[in-house]
């Protein structure tokens, strides 16, 4: 029996954040953990799971219901699947106790302080392994998510993988063995366990498989508070009837272009640009609140302010910059994680973010996360 296994890691924590020990300990994803959880799950969102199980640690839980959405099984928790036990010195802080932490790292021995060793470890894995294949068929494909630690004694024991050439080479590179949120592969037959993918980030695991897709964007066109010189963000207006006549310019422009999905921002302007860039075409349309224009505060719909004045704009509660250049690179990853290779995907946005959205496009290239081939239609 072949059975294929990709396992991630769960997303930062608080206790992560803070430095401190977490082991069969428990403490909540940080916002970024679940940033970190959201980016891998739309990595994976194509792939195929028959099985998901994840450690019934809640970070490992909130983590595999979060890649779970978009596949059709949900997670069976799994206590063998926990944390490596770190015994009394779960949840203290490295800046206290790093010394003694280090003499059992370097060890790998937690029996002292009532923690597990290497031996006890590699029967609990064994355990959980043997559930698991027990509920699989032949060239089945599972998803497992679990602990940093977990998944570096899985290399040490079941998966017969040369740990110490590993880590050394992760050492040198200063570069963290298992990574939060990371995905790694392996693969079980006929009683052998092979490691065919160590642990990459999502954008990582991306690269390796990079798609070419082409992309128009379209702003929306003038609207009722444009024409007031109002500030308009994600506050709403309806086009006006040049905005109107500019969204129907473009559609036709577009009428012989092969389409395969629209991803359009939420606000009422985008979608009835949209509406009338389509019409009459059966082009499938995804509404995202990550491609609105840029939020001003309390200055939505204002028209008395001279916005060129402004220096500091979180005064008055504005999104900023960094804020608004996580929500493109967000909502970038996810269109290309949607899209087929070679598709040419339409996008509508608002002036502002559009440059954002420019900027995220440029990044990625140069990662070489996907090839996005980018035009900007007026």
């Amino acid at each position: 029996m072949k059975v294929h296994f990709i396992f991630v890691r769960h997303g930062e924590t608080l206790f992560n954040q803070v430095r401190r020990m977490q082991g069969q300990c428990d403490s909540p994803l940080n916002t970024k953990g679940i940033a970190q959880a959201e980016n891998t799950a739309s990595a994976l969102r194509k792939e195929h799971f028959d099985h998901i199980f994840c450690s019934a640690s809640e970070r490992a839980w909130d983590t595999a219901k979060i890649v779970a959405q978009y596949h059709k099984e949900e997670p069976v928790v799994m206590k063998e699947l926990m944390e490596f036990d770190f015994g009394t010195l779960d949840g203290q802080l490295f800046s206290d106790m790093n010394d003694i932490i280090q003499v059992h790292r370097k060890a790998d021995e937690w029996t002292d302080v009532g923690g597990e060793n290497v031996p006890l470890f590699e029967i609990r894995a064994k355990k959980a392994f043997e559930k698991i294949l027990s509920a699989c068929k032949d060239n089945d494909h599972v998803l497992i998510v679990s602990h940093g630690s977990y998944f570096s004694h899985l290399l040490k024991t079941i998966l017969n993988y040369d740990f110490d050439e590993y880590r050394d080479r992760m050492d040198a590179l200063n570069r963290p063995l298992v990574p939060n949120c990371c995905i790694a592969e392996f693969v079980y037959e006929d009683g052998k366990y092979t490691v065919t993918r160590e642990p990459q980030t999502a954008d990582e695991y991306r690269s390796e498989q990079a798609k070419k897709i082409r992309m128009s964007m379209v702003c929306t066109g003038e609207t009722l508070f444009e024409k007031e010189n109002r500030k308009e963000g994600i506050c709403d207006s309806l086009l006006s009837e040049k905005g109107i006549q500019k969204a129907e310019q473009i559609g036709e422009k577009l009428k012989d272009i092969k389409i395969s999905c629209a991803f359009v921002s939420t606000s009422l302007r985008a979608r009835d640009t949209v509406d009338l860039i389509l019409k009459g075409r059966n082009v499938p349309v995804i509404y995202r609140r990550d491609l609105r224009e840029r939020f001003y505060g309390l200055l939505e719909g204002d028209n008395k302010i001279n916005f060129d004045d402004i220096d500091d704009w979180s005064a008055y509660g504005a999104e900023s910059i960094d804020e608004m250049d996580q929500r493109a690179m967000k909502a970038l990853r996810e269109i290309c994680d949607l899209s087929d290779e070679g598709s040419h995907v339409l996008v509508i946005t608002h002036r502002y973010f559009r440059e954002r959205l420019e900027q995220a496009i440029r990044t990625m290239n140069d990662a070489g996360t996907c090839a996005v081939q980018s035009e900007s239609l007026e």
